[in-house]
C-alpha cells in the first residue's frame, strides 16, 4: 500500500471516531479504535477474538450482532462468525431463511438498524471532514456500504439502507455529535489508538434510536 499521509491518516481518524460515536448512539457497545502511524506502508492491529487487522489503515472495535446461527457466516479473513457477507442472498432464498428473517422481533430488527448506521458512519463522517457530499459517496461505496447492504436485506425492505444512510448523517450534523467525533479523532490522531476512557468520549445509547423508517416494520 501507499505510504499512509498525514492528511490521510487525520481522515482515517474521522472515519472510525464517525464509527464510534453513531454506534455507540445505537446502543452498539465500542471498546477501541486505533490508526496506523503516519508513512506506514502496512499496519497490522489487535481486532476482537485473537483476530488481527492488516488490511485497513483504521479500526473501530465494537459488539458484533447477536443472530440466528444460520444467518451468521463464517468468513476466513475474520477468522469468526459474522453477521455480513454476500451468505445472506443464499439464506434468504430458502424458506428456513425466510422464516427466520420474519421472525425477527422489534429489538433484533432495530439492532441491525444500528449496527447499519454505525457502519455506514464512518465513510460518512470522513466525507465531511473532507467537505464532500456524503449521501451519494455512501450510496455506492465498497466496504461498509456493502457490509450495510447486506444487513439491510435482512429487513426485508429496500428503503432501509437509505434510511440508515440518512439517519447517520443527520446524527453526525448534529453539532454535539459531531463535536464528540471530532474530539475523538484528535485524541486518536495523538495517541493511534484510544482504548482505556474510550467511554468519555462516546454518547449514551438512545434506546429509540435508530428507529423505523415511516411505514416500515419494527
Amino acid at each position: 500500500m501507499q505510504a499512509l499521509s498525514c492528511v490521510e491518516r487525520r481522515a482515517t481518524c474521522f472515519h472510525e471516531a464517525g464509527h464510534a460515536v453513531v454506534f455507540a448512539l445505537g446502543g452498539v457497545a465500542v471498546t477501541r479504535v486505533a490508526v496506523a502511524p503516519e508513512g506506514a506502508t502496512e499496519w497490522r492491529t489487535p481486532s476482537s477474538n485473537g483476530r488481527t487487522c492488516s488490511d485497513l489503515w483504521g479500526l473501530c472495535v465494537k459488539a458484533e450482532l447477536v443472530l440466528p446461527r444460520q444467518l451468521l457466516r463464517w468468513l476466513m479473513s475474520e477468522g469468526a462468525l459474522s453477521p455480513d457477507g454476500s451468505g445472506y442472498a443464499k439464506v434468504l432464498e430458502s424458506p428456513e431463511g425466510q422464516a427466520l428473517v420474519e421472525a425477527l422481533g422489534p429489538r433484533q430488527r432495530r439492532d441491525i438498524r444500528a449496527q447499519m448506521a454505525g457502519l455506514l458512519a464512518g465513510p460518512l463522517a470522513e466525507r465531511i471532514f473532507r467537505g464532500e457530499a456524503a449521501q451519494a459517496t455512501v450510496e455506492a461505496g465498497p466496504g461498509d456500504g456493502a457490509k450495510a447492504r447486506a444487513l439491510a436485506a435482512l429487513l426485508g425492505d429496500p428503503a432501509e439502507f437509505a434510511h440508515a444512510a440518512r439517519l447517520a448523517e443527520a446524527a453526525l450534523r448534529g453539532p454535539a455529535r459531531w463535536a464528540q467525533v471530532g474530539a475523538l479523532a484528535a485524541a486518536l490522531e495523538a495517541a493511534g489508538h484510544v482504548e482505556a476512557g474510550i467511554r468519555g468520549f462516546l454518547p449514551a445509547a438512545d434506546p429509540a434510536w435508530p428507529p423505523a423508517p415511516v411505514g416500515g416494520g419494527g
